[in-house]
């Protein structure tokens, strides 16, 4: 059988039998056992004491339970149940609408779309303006091609208004002008079918 440490005394305890006599005052807490195999000395040091100590560390790592160590498997292995066909068959199919707006892509009409704040902002809204900036220059240059209507005409038309005080139509120059300006853009900007629909039952 290992040998057992003695129960140590309280302080209270210790200091009433130093107090009546039955303990040496300067006598130490630990004190002598004839019947140990240990001497006392090793319980004194420090150095033993975390020797045993880390022993027993050791020992509580070294008899750890040995499922803990098996290997597990993070995911099972388990096979798709979807197929292709199936994820191909989930997706939405084409509608009127969706058909509409491959069908103005292919007639090279603008598609405009908002700018996300993400890396690269400022190329994207650079080419954005460049964009624009060509789109508006196309859209003056067939204004500016418009015929303009002669001289001639614009002075008959400021003599009338001098002399009715009826408000005069506007020159068939700036006429041909706007006209000219809403066909360019009609053809080059991408339209919604509902408004296309709403302007051809309007016509």
């Amino acid at each position: 059988m290992a040998p057992t440490a003695p129960p140590k005394m309280s302080a209270r305890a210790a200091r009433l039998a130093r107090i009546s006599g039955a303990m040496h005052p300067l006598a130490p807490i630990k004190t002598h056992r004839a019947e140990a195999n240990v001497p006392d000395g090793f319980l004194s040091t420090k150095k033993d004491k975390r020797v045993m100590k880390h022993s027993g560390f050791i020992s509580k790592i070294n008899h750890v339970s040995p499922g803990v160590n098996a290997l597990k498997r993070r995911r099972p292995n388990k096979k798709l149940v979807a197929t292709m066909e199936s994820l191909a068959d989930a997706l939405p199919e084409l509608t009127n609408e969706a058909d509409g707006n491959v069908k103005q892509l292919r007639e090279g009409r603008v598609r405009h779309k908002s700018l996300k704040s993400r890396p690269g902002a400022l190329k994207r809204k650079e080419k954005v303006v460049r964009g624009e900036m060509a789109r508006f220059g196309a859209s003056m240059a067939a204004l500016a091609a418009t015929p303009e209507a002669t001289a001639a005409a614009e002075n008959q038309t400021m003599a009338v208004e001098d002399t009715t005080d009826t408000p005069a139509t506007p020159a068939p120059a700036t006429t041909n002008r706007w006209a000219a300006l809403r066909r360019h853009i009609s053809t080059t900007m991408e339209q919604n079918p509902a408004f296309t629909g709403q302007g051809a039952g309007k016509g």
